[in-house]
């Protein structure tokens, strides 16, 4: 710890004072590390000073020249970036903004995405515990309605996805130009049905099949999508977790008479965000390749599997894949462990070998 300087209260009495020359004040900042985070700190320093301190390695005074009203709209715009609360709580902002409708259009990209995830990953995310005194400065919804305006699709796009992002600006966002951010909000979980319905019915099949997805679309939107012209809407129903059992099946028997059937279901089958209820549809197709990316699908229910490696005559490629299924129930894996052909057996008992808890860490880790 450094020593306090004998004459420190005085000191900073003076430094506070406000009647102190540029060249004082500089001197007293490089003289104590607590004088100059307070220099820094204080409205009255001069911005040629506070340029000079931006050039310090010490965070804290780094923070307060971004705080500091004094400081050089550049300068300010640049720290904002490793300070974004500092920044939002800089009372000259709301007069930038004021002189110049197009600040923001002044500031760095690479700040401006600081802004966006300090307010969607700090702000948002409780609001009990938002800061009153923020306000000072702008207001991040202020700041985030400035930042979803016109400037990069990326920022857009970011907001669109975030799982804080409010009500308003997801319905904004909602009629965004470009496709990406429009299919951001169709997968957002917070995205309500209202605004689902409206991209139900959006120009892009990109758009349509993303909403299929959404597990809070309801069901009678799920219907229509189902018969969507575009095949890959209709298809993106079957990895919805929440889709009913019922639509599932039209979609298979649907899917079955088209001419691209066999690829449609593989795809399906090796899928680990595909609807279980598909999967142990699929568990009994007559094509053997699907059964196979069925039977080695850890999502696949253990039920499903169990039912498989119980079928007569069943091909040992199937089996196989079972037996080294980390699903698969420890009951199926000793029957198939007694298996006469090696690659089945050898599977199965090293299956078996591996702790539960080592298949729930493995399981977990890839999904």
């Amino acid at each position: 710890m450094k020593a306090k300087l004998p004459d420190f209260d005085s000191l900073v009495k003076e430094v506070m004072s406000g009647e102190v020359s540029f060249e004082r004040l500089q001197e007293l900042s490089q003289k104590n590390l607590d004088l100059a985070r307070l220099i820094a700190e204080n409205p009255a320093c001069p911005p040629e000073l506070l340029e000079i301190m931006a050039r310090r390695k010490d965070n804290i005074i780094l923070a307060n020249v971004t705080a500091n009203p004094n400081t050089p709209t550049e300068i300010l715009c640049n720290l904002g970036k490793r300070f974004p609360l500092q920044f939002l709580k800089n009372p000259i902002l709301s007069l930038l903004v004021l002189e110049n409708p197009n600040f923001f259009r002044q500031i760095p990209l690479n700040t401006l995405y600081s802004l966006r995830d300090y307010i969607l990953d700090q702000y948002y995310s409780n609001k009990t515990n938002q800061d009153v005194e923020i306000y000072k400065g702008l207001a991040p919804d202020f700041v985030l309605q400035q930042l979803i305006k016109d400037y990069d699709s990326s920022i857009r796009y970011c907001v669109a996805k975030h799982p804080n992002t409010p009500l308003n600006f997801l319905e904004q966002l909602a009629t965004d130009e470009y496709k990406s951010t429009r299919c951001a909000v169709a997968r957002n979980l917070n995205t309500p049905v209202h605004v689902l319905e409206k991209l139900a019915a959006d120009k892009s099949f990109d758009v349509r099949k993303y909403v299929a997805k959404n597990p809070n679309t309801p069901t009678r939107l799920i219907l229509k999508l189902a018969y969507d012209p575009n095949l890959e809407v209709s298809e993106a129903i079957i990895y919805n977790p929440q889709a009913p059992i019922h639509i599932i099946d039209i979609l298979l028997n649907k899917f079955r008479q088209h001419k691209d059937c066999e690829s449609i279901f593989a795809q399906i089958a090796v899928s680990d965000e595909v609807n279980s209820h598909a999967l142990e549809k699929l568990s009994i197709c007559d094509i053997r390749k699907v059964r196979i990316y069925v039977a080695g699908n850890q999502k696949t229910p253990p039920e499903t599997l169990m039912k498989m490696a119980l079928i007569q005559n069943e091909h040992w490629l199937v089996l196989k894949e079972i037996a080294k299924n980390l699903a698969t129930p420890n009951e199926i894996l000793t029957k198939l462990a007694q298996e006469r052909r090696t690659s089945i057996k050898e599977a199965a008992l090293y299956n078996l070998g591996l702790t539960d808890e080592y298949k729930n860490i493995l399981l977990n880790w890839q999904n």
